[in-house]
């Protein structure tokens, strides 16, 4: 303990600084043009990487990167990940651009993405001075190094570990991207970098890193995590995927991973990047959450007066499918008490007819959870369509083609096909949730319409329901 009283007296800051500031101004009200009523976007400004995932204090806590200009560490807040709050920012880099009266808290120029953990006792005292639990982010501060920021009071202040960087000193911004996980069988910290590919370092307390091995393998933002294949808890794999939603599927020793297949993807459309996962050891359901940022560089929609958003937070599963052992994402299971109504059809034939005046033509709906299940044992038809506002959701029934993307039936030639539309955002789920597909799409404004034809001949509906969402703003 001695020992420990010492180094103390090294790394602890002389004061702690209020570090939360609210940048917005005040009046959003979450009814502009494009802004999406049940997934999260700040208040105002540029949201890009999603970081820090955690539950602590009773509450879900998201740290993002938040600023066009300079990146900071954006935060927000959830009671149960649908209801967010905008908590402003909370790391506050030394080469911000906000007011002087916004302390800068934390260490680097800029705050690049990360990832975060809960801690308490001696690993806590160590870089907070208190064995009380806290929340720790551990992010890339550029010209720095890899960094730690703390809080221990529910996210009010967050503070700077002064002992920075912890390891990977730079003066730029590379190597990046830390995400970290405690791995039990070895009672070890494991950190999961970018760096010429994906460098595995590992730590007793968070501070002292010593290298464990390489792989070449992803593209920024690495995630690390285990789980049942096909829900058989006595063979878990290990899934480590980049910012592209690119994954590999092995084992993990606490030292190497070692791939058992081909690189796969998890998510095809053109939006998705920097999947992140919550810190699991006191996640309240265990299962493993993701969320992700909803646009993978692709130039916006003239959102305004802020810019990008967050996908729905999905449960990440493992299954064996066409002889792979693939991701899945579905959709958490709490969506379903967000619900305003729902409306269900059965056993109804699909006709091109029904593109003027169909099934769904008193329809009116902007954000909804919609899911659908056709029998192609029989059909004539060429394609199905789902006109949403603006938007055409396509599957190509001779090609087997989904928004362009492959989808084969099930082995009874049925398709089930679910989507998720709010007022910029577009993400569609089939085959168990192993194809997955997100896109911040522009849906005309106040087009309320949705309509399901065919093109070519008939198909055979078995079911759809359509659940409208309430705004959780």
């Amino acid at each position: 303990m001695a020992a420990i009283t010492t180094v103390l007296a090294c790394v602890l800051p002389a004061s702690f600084v209020q570090s939360q500031y609210d940048p917005h101004p005040a009046g959003i009200d979450y009814q502009e043009d494009y802004r999406n009523q049940f997934h999260f976007s700040p208040k105002t400004e540029w949201m890009n990487d999603i970081n820090a995932l955690i539950y602590a204090d009773g509450q879900y806590h998201m740290l993002y990167q938040w600023g066009k200009a300079i990146r900071h560490g954006g935060y927000a807040t959830s009671p149960d990940l649908l209801h967010w709050e905008d908590e402003g920012v909370a790391l506050i880099p030394q080469e911000s651009f906000l007011p002087a009266e916004a302390e800068r808290n934390v260490s680097g120029a800029q705050v690049y993405s990360g990832s975060g953990v809960v801690i308490s006792g001696e690993t806590a005292e160590k870089i907070t001075g208190s064995t009380k639990e806290a929340m720790v982010m551990i992010y890339t501060g550029t010209k720095v190094g890899t960094c730690l920021a703390w809080s221990n009071d529910g996210g009010t202040t967050w503070h700077d570990y002064s002992g920075n960087p912890v390891a990977n000193r730079t003066k730029g911004a590379d190597p990046r991207d830390p995400c970290v996980f405690f791995h039990e069988p070895t009672n070890k910290w494991i950190l999961a970098l970018y760096e010429n590919g994906t460098t595995l370092y590992g730590s007793d307390d968070l501070v002292e890193w010593k290298q464990l091995s390489n792989i070449d393998f992803g593209f920024e933002c690495p995630d690390m995590f285990e789980l049942p294949l096909d829900g058989n808890t006595d063979n878990k794999k290990w899934v480590l995927h980049d910012a592209n939603g690119s994954y590999l599927v092995g084992q993990f020793d606490g030292v190497r991973f070692t791939p058992e297949q081909e690189t796969l993807v998890m998510d095809v459309g053109p939006d998705f990047y920097a999947g992140q996962t919550f810190f699991r050891p006191n996640l309240p359901s265990g299962d493993v959450i993701q969320i992700a940022w909803n646009d993978h560089w692709n130039g916006g929609i003239g959102e305004s007066p802020w810019e990008r958003n967050a996908t729905f937070p999905v449960k990440i599963g493992l299954v064996t499918h066409e002889g792979k052992m693939k991701v899945t994402r579905t959709p958490i299971q709490a969506i379903k008490t967000i619900y305003q109504d729902t409306k269900t059809w059965t056993n109804k034939t699909i006709t091109p007819q029904d593109e003027k005046d169909g099934l769904l033509k008193d329809v009116r709906a902007e954000a909804f959870d919609l899911t659908a299940t056709f029998d192609l044992s029989d059909t004539n038809a060429d394609q199905l369509v789902f006109q949403i506002a603006n938007k055409e959701i396509v599957y190509d029934i001779e090609k087997q083609l989904l928004l362009g993307k492959p989808l084969k039936p099930d082995d009874d030639n049925k398709l089930t096909v679910r989507m998720l539309v709010d007022w910029s955002s577009l993400e569609v789920f089939s085959a168990g949730g192993v194809f997955s597909y997100s896109e911040q799409f522009a849906f005309t404004p106040d087009d309320e319409s949705v309509r399901l034809f065919t093109r070519g001949g008939k198909v055979a509906l078995e079911t759809l329901q359509l659940s409208r969402i309430k705004s959780t703003w």
